[in-house]
């Protein structure tokens, strides 16, 4: 065999080998989806209901019914968009399963960067196939579809770029963008994006450049985080700790207890104020949301269910655990940017409560996977 013949199987073996691997993952992704939509329909209830009420009246009357729907406007859009182009909710379903199976690919590319070892990629990319829940939303009109696949492909791409530059940047500041105006838990990626950014692109800046950045950019989102709270709708950031609340909308009590709070409860200075005056309630109740966030039990759901839950994810907690040392010894900058994504929505839950679904924990399961890929591959030795 020739030098040239021999090079070019060389070339073909491996790309055959990731086809077959892409294949695979596919087809997976196919089963699972098509399980899901055949076994529960198109879900048009619940939270469901709602934005198609906003969909058709934003039709009718150009707005939305009250301020803080406008941090929920992709999914609003999307639906008036199919509405008014006489296409059928089913569209809307469509479009989240195009943006799930792109979300999919940028995830099996980002631990294939992370880690170039396509065994490793294709076990972490079956690992979120295989998480029931979060493909679930894919059959709900709900946001989280478009959210958890936003956030996955915003970081994805932002752990994958090797430079920075107005070109690569455009990108991730249309994702930013894009994820604010789908849910207001959007704004809890800025942070983490920013320090990223920040700490890998911007270590030969002076000091004093660096603070004056920092005191900009946090001054910035602080005022856009206090405008959010405070853009009314049904948010009562101070409902959760009056009957306190562990899961959203289950009240713990019969009634309200007397806390200290100020008028202004919706914004940056009334959780403040709750915080200073009220600090045993804040600590355990911080304590028992995060108990009811990495636990993922709940009392309304099933044994089966909950059995299910908590074997599939407590060990996923535990690879990731163990995997700290190779993180931070050999792959700091993408673990503070998954560390930090993932504090900011544990602390939104202590200050707020735990949502029915484990809707805010699957957000960031993604990035509990990635985290444990170092530990499973000691210990499948791949």
């Amino acid at each position: 065999m020739s030098t040239a013949d021999s090079t070019a199987n060389q070339s073909t073996g491996p790309r055959l080998h990731l086809d077959k691997q892409v294949t695979i993952l596919f087809l997976l992704w196919l089963s699972i989806n098509s399980f899901i939509l055949l076994h529960r329909g198109i879900y048009l209830h619940g939270e469901s209901a709602k934005y198609i009420r906003e969909a058709n009246g934003f039709l009718v009357n150009g707005r939305v019914s009250t301020p803080n729907f406008w941090l929920y406007f992709t999914q609003i859009a999307l639906i008036a968009a199919c509405i008014k182009l006489h296409l059928g909710l089913a569209w809307v379903i469509a479009i989240q399963l195009l943006l799930n199976l792109v979300a999919t690919t940028a995830f099996y590319k980002a631990i294939l960067h992370l880690f170039a070892n396509k065994r490793l990629a294709t076990i972490g990319t079956v690992l979120l196939l295989i998480t029931y829940p979060y493909q679930e939303f894919n059959s709900f009109l709900y946001t989280e579809s478009l959210f958890f696949s936003f956030t996955l492909v915003l970081s994805c791409y932002l752990i994958r770029l090797d430079r920075i530059s107005p070109r690569h940047l455009l990108p991730v500041i249309s994702l930013l963008i894009l994820i604010c105006f789908t849910r207001p838990s959007g704004l809890l990626f800025v942070p983490p994006v920013l320090l990223y950014l920040f700490l890998k692109f911007f270590k030969q800046l002076s000091l004093s450049k660096k603070l004056a950045i920092i005191g900009a950019v946090g001054i910035g989102f602080l005022f856009i985080l206090d405008k959010a709270l405070g853009s009314g709708g049904e948010l009562d950031l101070m409902l959760p700790f009056r009957d306190e609340r562990i899961i959203c909308g289950v009240p713990t009590l019969p009634g309200f207890i007397p806390i200290q709070t100020t008028t202004h409860g919706n914004s940056l200075y009334g959780l403040l104020y709750y915080a200073v005056h009220n600090p045993s309630q804040l600590f355990r109740m911080a304590w028992l949301r995060t108990l009811a966030f990495f636990g993922l039990y709940r009392q309304y759901f099933s044994f089966s269910h909950n059995l299910y839950l908590m074997g599939y994810f407590f060990p996923i907690h535990l690879a990731a655990l163990a995997s700290l040392g190779y993180w931070i010894r050999a792959n700091r900058y993408p673990f503070y940017y998954f560390a930090s994504a993932i504090g900011m929505t544990w602390l939104t839950v202590m200050m707020t409560c735990d949502d029915w679904h484990n809707r805010f924990y699957l957000t960031i399961c993604p990035f509990l996977i990635i985290l444990a890929l170092p530990a499973l591959r000691k210990l499948f030795k791949l």
